[in-house]
């Protein structure tokens, strides 16, 4: 709207001006015919006035639109830190909280995922259902922590650790909740868990964090070029991301944003091969007097 009448007032002025002059040039009302020196004078002084205006205002709308892209630049850069983290998921409680926590992610299959899920339900409903406490309270929690412990165990087998429990421990039912525990878990839970446990245990986090205080932009987890995880990345914020695959990938983090003339573009921020193959690397020999002048 403002454009228009801007434009309007343009073309009113051009109009008085042409007005004017055809008035001069003809002698009407109080103008003399024909041009003479004031006339001239004043022609020139409207003429450079119009010329000066103009190149002013392509100067100072090509600078003040440079100095706002720089500015933009300057503030929507993409400053985004991926790092693996030591932290794993250690028990029940710990996935819980992570698969509740709406800045973690998970950058997984969907068959992994729709484990992940069951076992989260699963886990829920036990603890909803079994409200117990003290030595009991204890014994729930080992059962439970199973799929993340069972590497320590001389069987490292879920679904055989679990049939031992159902068919031995407790005979007596001492413990209700624990009985009730072993009447409501069912073959299908048990396979569930050990899928559960396999990924679980090979499961990588990565922190990452959006150090641009200004802008966000979106973050997409690609699995040899197949998208796994989008995690919107606002300002300032860290990010929590837990990924599993049974095969080898390439991975790229890629981010999307927008320029300052509001069109689309990707940066990858980080490729690198998934494997769930432990390496060893035998150290480098460095001599640090080769690379520094120590004086």
């Amino acid at each position: 709207m403002k454009s228009k009448i801007k434009y309007i007032i343009s073309l009113l002025i051009i109009i008085f001006i042409i007005v004017i002059a055809i008035m001069s040039y003809q002698g009407l009302l109080f103008f003399y015919p024909g041009f003479n020196d004031f006339d001239y004078l004043i022609l020139n002084v409207l003429g450079d006035a119009l010329l000066v205006g103009i190149v002013t205002h392509i100067s100072s709308k090509n600078i003040a639109l440079y100095i706002s892209k720089k500015e933009f630049d300057r503030n929507n850069k993409i400053n985004i830190t991926i790092n693996e983290s030591r932290n794993s998921i250690i028990n029940y409680e710990t996935f819980m909280n992570i698969y509740e926590n709406n800045d973690s992610f998970f950058a997984i299959e969907k068959k992994e995922m729709e484990t992940v899920d069951y076992i989260y339900k699963l886990y829920d409903y036990f603890l909803k259902t079994l409200k117990c406490d003290g030595t009991e309270k204890q014994l729930l929690d080992t059962i439970l922590n199973i799929p993340f412990f069972i590497k320590h165990y001389d069987d490292n087998n879920v679904i055989e650790c679990y049939r031992e429990i159902l068919k031995k421990f407790d005979p007596k039912n001492k413990y209700n909740n624990i009985s009730i525990l072993k009447e409501i878990i069912s073959e299908e839970d048990i396979k569930q868990m050990q899928n559960f446990s396999n990924i679980i245990l090979h499961i990588k986090h990565y922190t990452i964090i959006n150090l641009n205080n200004v802008e966000g932009c979106q973050l997409l987890i690609t699995a040899d070029n197949k998208v796994i995880s989008k995690i919107p990345c606002l300002p300032n914020h860290s990010y929590d991301m837990y990924m599993y695959f049974n095969k080898e990938h390439w991975i790229d983090n890629i981010a999307f944003t927008f320029d300052f003339d509001s069109k689309e573009y990707a940066t990858n921020l980080l490729s690198f091969k998934y494997s769930n193959s432990v390496e060893e690397i035998n150290p480098a020999k460095i001599n640090l007097k080769d690379y520094i002048n120590i004086k």
